[in-house]
Formats: structure tokens, C-alpha cells, sequence
């Protein structure tokens, strides 16, 4: 129960109520978790119950409905994010020393390479993989013509992965080469360099409805199985199946041991759960391999009976039929080939037969039709399915395909045996369509200029027997015109007075601004002058220690121009007159927010001169922010000779004294 105050409701009505709540994600925010693992999402409910004090399921779905800003909070509590740089570092060090260099051995010379890291969250792992492809392709990364795919269901959490800026916490795990070389340092964060963004495309992406990326060398996909049912494991997996090229590799997490995964793919590292799409068959028999995998694991067939002597004259009627004909077992192997599908697809029997349809490439049967539709016909979902398909031919009109996939049973029972593909050519009914559309058009198009005409006609009629009628229709509409753009003026004029106000309103802004600007334009006047005019020289920083005031007194004491100083970086400016002990003590102290006061420096003008002056620096400081600093040079040279001078008549004049 979420919160120590929370109400006890019973255990069927409380899963219900939680079922609910999952309904309710899905209808508000298009995110489904119905086949997640219930365990993982009751607790991530319950840890939003707890956050905003509900008592009850039912109090937090009255809160959803209640704030729809909710929603977005509890997907952020159901999208787990648990990711960094180089997690297990066991993994990488795999990848980075084989999988990696194995991957780019079997490409050729521009080929180009495709990644997928699903389920990437804020892109660290994304980063990654780019990172240790650049290392293993070196000076050829950036001109390769290589994708690292990052995808998720968090939009929040995509955008802040495409930004590729991080903490220094989040970048601990980047071994120290990899992270001068491929980071740079951003506002007090890092960012990642703009060669491995490039190569690194981020969006958004949902794993179970969404369309797979495809013909990719290396799909990661690590700690999101762990949340997924069987079911939707098996759904997800067999994507990834079809996303691959031949020989394409598969990385899970380290806890995600799916029985499944290894049916279909072949084992490269299991301790580290890296598989391989098998390569040693063509793709067409490694995708059959795995439907049959997914829709019935455990089917399997006996060797055939020699055919009866009836079953000879079913197939002799088989082949007489014009129609393309494809039997199949429920397996998908194929059983018969009429002489029509040898004439369709120049393919004969021999050839095909005892050979699963969906490994032969057989053009016009779509992937869809030999996988989800047969399914649904070959588990009693369906009693039939049809799609469409075409067959090119080089130099021709394709030939447009109309495919029926109908259950075959046996007499008396209704035991699904096998399926039945019947292939219609459709081209001739799709030419005629096309023409029946044409023609159709232009019937409609000659109707309604008929139809215009008559029209016209009968309108040319009636404003000859009714021509006082329309003068007086007429007349009245012109007076409900006049009313009308009377209304309109009125509206015009209102209008035209507001718009007046509202100019009126900026004039006087604008006069106020003006005024103000004025202000502070001779106030910054007053304040240069006035500093400008000040016997101490001045010296103003900005945080980064450019100076962006230096008055005369300055130029007369540090020996360089007004013109000369300004916008320079001070702790890097030549200044005849000061040693740099003295420069490195001013930015020491003033890097440490401290001030200077009245400290007594040696100065030595590029004539010779020598002197002394006191300094103070003051840094500018905003709630602890440091915004720049003050520096003032009061010179103290004629003081002090004074001062000596005044010593020196004083104990002349004492000497005088005690003399009489």
C-alpha cells in the first residue's frame, strides 16, 4: 500500500483498479503497458501514490483525472532510465577488442555501417558505441558513412540525449583517453565533440508497435527485456530478427538470459549475451526458421504417405486449375506447386517442394501475408486473408497480384492441416479499373456540364417571367448590403479607436524608454567622465579578466593606451610599469573573490622612472557570483618625496634648535 496511512483494499479490486490505471495511460498518452510486467509497474504506481499521499489506488486514479499533469509525472516513474557511460565495463572492453573490429574486418571499403541502441534513455550508451567505433576506425570515422541509431519511448528523456551535454558525475565511467579526446568541456559540464554527434541520430521509437530499423551490423538493446512478458519478449525479439543483415549481431543485458533469443539466434558470446543472426543460411530461410519458431515451437511433421490413388486425380485436377495454387503444411513447407505458379514464377515443382515458402523469396507474397496473416488463418483466427502483390518486370507493366490464404482441413474434421494460397492475376481487372475510373470521370464531368446547362437554361427562363421579382429581390438585398456594411463600418471605426488607444499607449512607452535611455546615456557619460578625470588610475575586468574600462590616469602610470588596453585579457597584457609578481598577486586574489586594500607596489616608468602607488582590488561580486573586479593605482610618489622633504626640514630645524 502506498503511504503508512493507506486503506486496505481488497487484493482482486486493488489489481483491477491498477488495470485501470494502465487503461488510462494508454487512452491519455498513447503509451502502452499492458503486456509489461505487472510486478515492476504496481510498485512504480504505488511509489507515485506515495509521493503525492494517496491513501488508495482509487484516490490516485481520482487525482489522474483530476490533474492530467500526473501523467506525465507517473510515465516518467514507468520509462525506467538506468544508464551511464560504459556500464559494465566487462561488456565494452568485449566490444571494444572484438565485436567492434570483427564488425568492421567484414565490411568493404565506403560500406556503409548501421548501430541501434534501443532503449537509450539520455544517449550515454549511444555515445558509447560512437566513441568506440572512432577509436577502432580512426582518421576514416569522419568521413564514414556511418549511423548510431538512439532511440526511445521518453521524448524528454531523447532531447536531453541529442543536447549530448553531461555532468561530471554523469561522465565518471569514460576511461581518461576517451574523455579529453572525445569531450569538451561546456559551462561547467561537458559536451560531447561534435564528430561523434554527427554520427549519432536520436528519436523517438516504441520497441512493440513501432516499424524496426533496419539492415543494421549491431543492435544493443540491454535491461529491457527484464520489464517485457514472454509474449511481448518473443514480439520484440523477432523484430530485432528481421532488423539485422546476415551475420548482424544482437547484445542483451547481462540478466536477460531469454530462452527464446537463443532459438533464433546463434550464440557469439553467451557470458556476455551477445548473439549472431545465423549467417550460414540465406535470409529467407534464417526469417521462415524463426516464424516457425515463434508460432508453433513444438510442431512437427512425419514423413508423407505414399499418395493414394485418389489423391492422384486431386492433383491432376490440382494442375488443370489456371489459377497459381501453393499448399502448404501448417509448418510452411511447401506440398504442392501447380503448373499455373510454374508458369507465374518460372520456378517448377521439384525445386520448391519440401522447402518452407517463406525462405523461397517468392515475388508478390508479402512478408505480412506469409507471417501475421497465415498465422491468423493457420490458429482459427481467421477462416481467410488476402493481400495484394505485384511481381516487376523489367522494361514492363508489373504484373498486380490478388492473393487469397485459406485453411486446408481434412474431410470431416475441422483440424487445420496445412493452408492454401490461391494467386489471381489482377493486372487486366486493374487496367480495366483504371480505364472504368477514366471514363467515369469524364461521364461525371459531361453530366455535370449538362447538368450546368440545364440549369443555366432553366435560370435564363425564369428571370424573363420574373423580372420585376429579381429587380425587387434585388433592391432588398442591396439594402440588407448597405445594413450590412454599415455594421462593418461601425466595427471599423471601433476598431480604428482602439488601434488609436493602443498606439497612443506606445508613443508614450516609447517616449518614456526614450527618456529613461536619455538618462542613462548621460549617466554613463558622467560616470566615464568622472572616472576618467580621477588622478588614481582605474582599471575595470570583466569575470574574465577583460578590461573593459581604463581611464588616463592609467595611461599615464601603466604605460599603454586606453585604445590599446581595452577588450585585452589584463592578466596577459604587457605592463611596463608593474613587475608580474605584482599582476599574479592581483589575479590570485581576485580569482578567490578577495579584495586588496591599500597594498604599496614598486612601479618604473619606460623612461626610468621610478615610483610607488598603492593598490586596492575590489571584486564585483552578485550573490557570490563573481562579475568582474575594480583595480585602483593611487600614486604615491609625490607624497612620499613631500613627506621626505618635510622630514628632512624638520630635523634641520630641530638641529637649529638645539645648535642655539
Amino acid at each position: 500500500m502506498a503511504g503508512n496511512g493507506a486503506r486496505r483494499e481488497p487484493a482482486a479490486a486493488r489489481e483491477a483498479q491498477i488495470e485501470g490505471i494502465i487503461e488510462s495511460v494508454r487512452q491519455a498518452r498513447n503509451f502502452d503497458f499492458r503486456n509489461y510486467k505487472r510486478a515492476t509497474l504496481k510498485r512504480r504506481i504505488e511509489r507515485r501514490m506515495s509521493d503525492r499521499r494517496c491513501r488508495s489506488v482509487s484516490d490516485y486514479q481520482a487525482l489522474l483525472e483530476k490533474d492530467p499533469s500526473e501523467y506525465d509525472n507517473l510515465l516518467g516513474s514507468l520509462l525506467i532510465k538506468v544508464t551511464s557511460f560504459f556500464r559494465d565495463p566487462d561488456l565494452w572492453e568485449q566490444m571494444a577488442r572484438k565485436t567492434i573490429p570483427q564488425i568492421l574486418a567484414e565490411k568493404r571499403a565506403g560500406e556503409e555501417i548501421r548501430v541501434w541502441s534501443a532503449g537509450s534513455a539520455t544517449g550515454e550508451e549511444a555515445y558509447t558505441l560512437g566513441m568506440l567505433f572512432a577509436e577502432a576506425m580512426g582518421p576514416s570515422f569522419g568521413t564514414a558513412d556511418i549511423k548510431v541509431f538512439a532511440t526511445d519511448l521518453d521524448e524528454k528523456a531523447v532531447g536531453y540525449g541529442r543536447r549530448g551535454v553531461y555532468t561530471a558525475q554523469q561522465i565518471e565511467g569514460v576511461p581518461r583517453k576517451l574523455r579529453e579526446r572525445w569531450l569538451e568541456p561546456e559551462g561547467g559540464n561537458f559536451a560531447v565533440k561534435k564528430e561523434i554527434r554527427r554520427a549519432v541520430v536520436f528519436g523517438v521509437h516504441n520497441l512493440t508497435s513501432d516499424a524496426p530499423i533496419s539492415r543494421l551490423d549491431l543492435l544493443v538493446c540491454r535491461n529491457v527485456f527484464i520489464y517485457l512478458n514472454a509474449g511481448l519478449q518473443k514480439r520484440v525479439l523477432t523484430r530485432f530478427h528481421y532488423a539485422l543483415r546476415r551475420n548482424g549481431l544482437l547484445v542483451l543485458g547481462k540478466s536477460e538470459l531469454i530462452p527464446f533469443a537463443g532459438k533464433i539466434f546463434e550464440p557469439a558470446d553467451l557470458g556476455q549475451r551477445i548473439y549472431r543472426k545465423n549467417g550460414r543460411r540465406n535470409a529467407a530461410l534464417g526469417q521462415v526458421r524463426l516464424v516457425n519458431l515463434l508460432e508453433q515451437e513444438t510442431v512437427s511433421r512425419a514423413d508423407p504417405a505414399e499418395p493414394a490413388p485418389t489423391e492422384q486425380f486431386h492433383r491432376d485436377v490440382l494442375q488443370a486449375i489456371e489459377a497459381p495454387v501453393i499448399a502448404t503444411a501448417p509448418d510452411g513447407t511447401v506440398l504442392s506447386w501447380n503448373a499455373a505458379a510454374v508458369g507465374l514464377w518460372g520456378r517448377p515443382e521439384a525445386e520448391v517442394q519440401g522447402k518452407k515458402l517463406a525462405s523461397l523469396g517468392v515475388p508478390g507474397l508479402t512478408g505480412e501475408l506469409l507471417v501475421e496473416r497465415s498465422a491468423r488463418v493457420r490458429e482459427g483466427r481467421s477462416p481467410r486473408e488476402q493481400s495484394a502483390g505485384s511481381i516487376a518486370r523489367p522494361g514492363k507493366p508489373s504484373v498486380q497480384l490478388q492473393v487469397v490464404v485459406m485453411p486446408l482441413r481434412a474431410i470431416g474434421s475441422q483440424e487445420i492441416q496445412g493452408l492454401v494460397y490461391v494467386v489471381q492475376d489482377v493486372t487486366a481487372v486493374a487496367e480495366l479499373q483504371d480505364e472504368l475510373r477514366k471514363v467515369s470521370s469524364e461521364r461525371q464531368s459531361a453530366h455535370d456540364e449538362l447538368q450546368t446547362i440545364n440549369e443555366e437554361l432553366q435560370s435564363s427562363n425564369e428571370e424573363l417571367e420574373t423580372t420585376n421579382e429579381a429587380l425587387q429581390s434585388a433592391n432588398e438585398e442591396l439594402q440588407t448590403t448597405n445594413e450590412e456594411l454599415q455594421s462593418t463600418n461601425e466595427e471599423l471605426e471601433t476598431i480604428n479607436e482602439e488601434m488609436q488607444s493602443t498606439n497612443a499607449e506606445l508613443d508614450a512607452t516609447n517616449r518614456e524608454l526614450a527618456a529613461r535611455t536619455d538618462e542613462m546615456n548621460q549617466l554613463a557619460f558622467l560616470q566615464r567622465t568622472i572616472i576618467r578625470s580621477l588622478s588614481s588610475a582605474v582599471i575595470v575586468t570583466d569575470p574574465k579578466g577583460r578590461i573593459t574600462l581604463w581611464n588616463l590616469a592609467a595611461e599615464r602610470l601603466l604605460g599603454v593606451a586606453e585604445q590599446e588596453a581595452t577588450g585585452q585579457n589584463l592578466w596577459t597584457l604587457h605592463l611596463p610599469s608593474l613587475s608580474r609578481a605584482v599582476v599574479n598577486r592581483l589575479r590570485k586574489a581576485l580569482g578567490q573573490n578577495q579584495a586588496i586594500r591599500g597594498e604599496e607596489v614598486h612601479y618604473e616608468m619606460p623612461n626610468g622612472a621610478k615610483g610607488q602607488a598603492l593598490v586596492a582590488a575590489v571584486p564585483i561580486l552578485d550573490d557570490g557570483d563573481a562579475k568582474g573586479a575594480v583595480i585602483l593605482f593611487d600614486d604615491t610618489t609625490r607624497l612620499r618625496s613631500v613627506t621626505s622633504e618635510l622630514t628632512q626640514l624638520k630635523a634641520k630645524n630641530n638641529g637649529s634648535r638645539q645648535a642655539d
